[in-house]
Parts: C-alpha cells; structure tokens; sequence
C-alpha cells in the first residue's frame, strides 16, 4: 500500500524538522541582560542579543503586521531580538507536536483554546500569574473577557489574547443583485440560504460555475455552531462529542446535500475554496473574521448577516488567538516583554484592527475599528464560548477525516457520526 500524501507531507515536515533544530541547536550563546546580570550571568557573551522564537500562524493576509511589528521591536530592542517562525494553520498544530517531541518548542507561540489543551492542560505551557503579579502597568480588564476565561485554568492566567472570532454569512451582494433576490437577513434559517443558493446556480459568469452556498461543515471547531443550530454540538457540556444525535446527523445532511444539488462545490483534497469567493463566483460563504482582510482587492460588493438560524435557533460559536510562552524556554522574562509587546493596545491596532482580521483581544484596541469591523463585532457578540477540552485536536483529527468521506459521498452522515462518537470520545476520555 503507498504512502497516501498527507502521510508523506507529515513524515518530510518530521525530518526537515528534527534536521533544522538538531543541526542550529547552538553555537550562539544569548546575551544578559544588564537588569538579569545577577540571575542570567554566566549564560552568554554580552555581545549578542537573547533570540527569541516567536511562532505564528497566519494566512498571508495576517502575517506582514506582524513581520511589520517584530522588525519594529528588533529595531528598537538590540538586546532581545526576536525570530518570527510562521506556519499555515492547517500543518501548524502537526509541526507543534513534532517541536514538543524534539524539545524544541518556541518560546512565545500562538495558541487556540481546545486545540492546544494538550499542551495547557499537561503542564507544557508558562503561567503568567508571577510577571502579573509585578507587573504594575498591565489591565488585564482591557482583555477581551471570554478569551481571558478560556486562558484561566486552575486559578492561574496562561495566556493573553489577541483576537476574537467566530463565523457570519458574508454574501455577494453585484449576485443577489444580479439574481433578482432580496438579501439575506439576520433572521434567515438554513432553509432560507437554501432556497436563495438554489436560484445562483444558473447564473452566467465569464469567470467560471456560480455557486449558491461556498460553505461545507469542516472538521474544526467551526462545525460547532452548525451542529448547535440543528439540535446537537461538537462537544456536550459533559465533555462528550454530541454530534451521533438526531440534530448532528441532520447538519451533516444539510452540507451533504447541498453539494449534491449542486449549490455547493465538492472540496479538493487539501485546497481551499477561498478562491471561488474571492473571485465573485459565490454568492454567499460561512467564514470568521479571519478571512476579511483576504477580501481586500475583490471587484464585487459584499456584506454580511449573523449565521442563519436553524431548527434548534441560532448559534454562532466564539474563538480565538492567543499568545503563550513555552515552559521549555530559557528566557521567560523576555519571552513576557514579547508577549505583552505583541498583545499591547499600539499592536492590536496594526496586527488586527487595522487590518480588519477580527475583533482585537483588547478593548481599547476595538475603539479604533472599521465601520465594516464594528459591524461584524456586533454581529457575533452573542458567541458563545467553544466547549475547550483537552483532545479537541485528536477529536479534529477524526472529524477531518470523516468528514472528508462524508462530502465525498463514501459515508452516510449516520456512519460517520456513529464513527465519530465511538473513536472521539475515547479520545476525549483519554485526556480528562
């Protein structure tokens, strides 16, 4: 049997990995800092800059604010330099496991509540509580509150945030326009985004298909608000998967068949459908904030509405970024000045609120928003939180999979959501 190619993307990634810090382990000996000289001395030539690794992981959208920010730092901090590692979202958690394997984790790194529980949750990650304590500047009421709830794990602060967001119906309005329809509204259903998707498929562009509906249910915690919608969840609040439900089946039916009616394009293995939108090919796509500033230079006009309700209500799940620091690292103190630099109010502002990527993890940092960005904030501040356990990313592993033979026609929604019970909460039981 061959090597299917994600397997064989994932066994490179380990090798170049394990070479990469295996073979830079290090020659260069960081600096002390003069304020550390008492606690640090002895570690380095105070000639050389304390390198801290910073890993990320935007689309190409997100990543220039934050290049812009550390070469800004860089600038003006000649003693801590930081090294910025980024990695797609989609092979970045792999990469993780592999680093924490190898004893090679970065030192401040961007971490999402339920994915990264793992690492939380074995004591993997550095609390803050110490630097807040004596650290006389700092509002932690300035931060976005769901997300410092999230980051609070046995009394103690592991994270600070630097955004929020959850998913909205954005839709093309030059389609709807073009199709005769009224636009979508807060109070749509699901049924109501079918029967308007059903009406764009005969449309004619010379750019390529017309898609009513961009949007499939992914193997992420985006599925939450779906499954919620139609009466299950992604994980119940007694931390059990609650997609084998009456409910969850029947979401898992709505996205099946809408790609046999056509109104939806059949994924490609590993690509994304950003691209159908982005070139006015679809007139309506579930998506997060995250995926605004991609909308930059498109030659239609869009807005967006809340998620559509469906028989159970209207939910729509919230998440979002944060930075940690590794309890691998050997300089927590500077990996703090980074953290904080980088969750700042100035920094907020250039890495989220100016660039229209979500809601900033500050609340001074939302003052300055776009009119189009204090819309979509107000569109989902009725989110609620995503259930975060520990083995949400062993459990993302198996939805991946299922799901994929779901919205490739080889599974019935019921088999996969039998599957994914039995094999998710051994998953889930595993790790609590």
């Amino acid at each position: 049997m061959g090597i299917r190619r994600k397997d064989y993307f994932l066994l490179v990634l380990l090798i170049s990995t394990l070479m990469t810090f295996c073979g830079c382990s290090s020659n260069k000996q960081p600096s002390v800092l003069p304020s550390q000289e008492t606690e640090t001395a002895g570690n380095g030539s105070e000639n050389e800059p304390v390198m801290i690794r910073l890993a990320t992981a935007m689309d190409p959208a997100r990543l220039d604010p934050y290049k812009k920010m550390i070469n800004l730092w860089n600038t003006e901090h000649p003693h801590i330099q930081v090294e910025l590692e980024n990695t797609p979202y989609t092979d970045y958690w792999q990469k993780l496991r592999i680093m924490t394997a190898s004893n090679s984790m970065p030192d401040v790194w961007v971490f999402t509540p339920g994915v990264g529980a793992h690492w939380l949750r074995n004591d993997q990650i550095l609390s803050l509580d110490p630097f807040i304590k004596d650290d006389p500047t700092l509002n932690l009421q300035d931060f976005n509150k769901m997300m410092i709830e999230y980051m609070t794990y046995k009394g103690s602060i592991y994270g600070f945030p630097y955004d929020v967001s959850a998913q909205v119906l954005f839709y093309n309005k030059d389609l709807f326009d073009q199709a005769q329809l009224e636009y979508p509204t807060n109070q749509w259903t699901f049924e109501d985004v079918r029967n308007a998707a059903k009406k764009f498929v005969k449309l004619k562009s010379d750019k390529g298909q017309v898609y009513g509906l961009l949007s499939t249910i992914n193997g992420d915690w985006t599925a939450d608000s779906y499954y919620r919608a139609f009466g299950g969840s992604l994980i119940t609040d007694d931390g059990k998967v609650g997609i084998n439900t009456k409910g969850g089946i029947a979401a898992l039916q709505y996205f099946k068949d809408n790609i046999k009616l056509g109104i939806t394009p059949k994924p490609g293995p590993g690509q994304s459908s950003r691209p159908i939108w982005n070139n006015g090919l679809a007139a309506m796509m579930a998506d997060g904030g995250w995926a605004i500033p991609s909308f930059k230079d498109v030659d239609f006009h869009w807005d967006m509405v809340r998620l559509p309700a469906g028989p159970a209500g209207q939910f729509t799940t919230g998440l979002g970024g944060t930075f940690v620091i590794s309890k691998q690292t050997k300089y927590p103190k500077e990996a703090y000045e980074i953290l904080k630099y980088l969750t700042s109010t100035d920094s907020l502002n250039e890495i989220v609120t100016k660039t229209e990527a979500g809601v900033p993890g500050r609340i001074s940092s939302s003052a300055e928003l776009t009119p189009v960005m204090k819309k979509y904030a107000d569109l989902i501040n009725n989110a609620i939180p995503y259930n975060a356990l520990d083995g949400s990313l062993e459990l993302q592993d198996i939805l991946s999979k299922e799901i994929e033979q779901l919205l490739y026609g080889i599974k019935t929604p019921e088999e996969i959501a039998q599957f994914i019970e039995k094999n998710g909460n051994k998953a889930l039981q595993a790790k609590n």
